[in-house]
């Protein structure tokens, strides 16, 4: 069971106070009910519980900030995003969350990487944060307060201080916060090639470059069929470093 089971299959609990605390431009709030709505999603569990919980996260944390514009998308080089300003659809506080991130990691380095997001959001309605998504001394003091531990390039360890504010977020939640061993969110699979992996069932490989591709083995006469990315990606994770 993936941690997207458990994000699914827990049972969101939205804050007394918290939609009382957070006021924002009212398309955020649409697109959250249309999100939680579809059922033809893979991700709309998933989005419902970080909805819950990043307004838990704004009311406890006493972040003073609109709720976000959340999204699941495949980012390059990050487990999250912070956009400033306004998106492509006019719309502000977007925080993005990482499809292969929300997929394999754990229910704790996911909403480690929704508090690492909100911040920015903080930072951005109540401080300076420069240019980009910049790691200032403002921001990195502000995580330390809830927990986070955050370098100037944006590393984090994923294990909240003890006795943290974030620490009784998840005991709260009953959800076990990761030892140094376990903290570090599994590494992507090495983009080395755009093309995608096809394979027929006798073991035949190919790759092309669209992801319809209705062909037959002239061996076996069986369809390729198209590699699941995630099992690809963990089974480059499982080959020794050295490969």
């Amino acid at each position: 069971m993936d941690s997207r089971d458990h994000l699914a299959q827990a049972q969101p609990t939205a804050a007394p106070h918290a939609t009382a605390a957070v006021v924002g431009e009212p398309i955020n709030r649409v697109l959250r009910a249309h999100q939680e709505s579809i059922d033809d999603w893979d991700f709309s569990g998933d989005i419902r519980e970080l909805h819950a919980r990043a307004e838990e996260m704004i009311f406890e944390f006493k972040l003073e900030i609109p709720i976000p514009c959340l999204t699941v998308e495949p980012l390059r080089g990050a487990c999250g995003h912070f956009r400033h300003g306004r998106n492509g659809f006019g719309l502000r506080d977007e925080i993005a969350i990482d499809r292969f991130h929300l997929m394999v990691s754990s229910r704790a380095q996911v909403l480690d990487t929704l508090l690492h997001e909100l911040i920015h959001s903080w930072e951005e309605h109540h401080g300076n944060p420069g240019k980009g998504n910049y790691h200032t001394v403002s921001f990195r003091e502000k995580a330390r307060s809830l927990g986070l531990t955050v370098d100037e390039k944006g590393f984090s360890d994923c294990v909240p201080s003890a006795g943290s504010p974030f620490a009784a977020f998840l005991e709260k939640h009953k959800v076990e916060a990761p030892t140094a061993t376990q903290a570090a969110p599994p590494a992507k699979p090495k983009r080395g090639s755009k093309l995608k992996l096809y394979e027929c069932p006798c073991g035949v490989k190919v790759r092309v470059g669209r992801s319809r591709f209705n062909a037959k083995c002239l061996d076996c006469g069986g369809l390729f069929v198209l590699k699941d990315p995630v099992e690809v990606g963990k089974a480059l994770m499982a080959k020794p470093e050295a490969e």
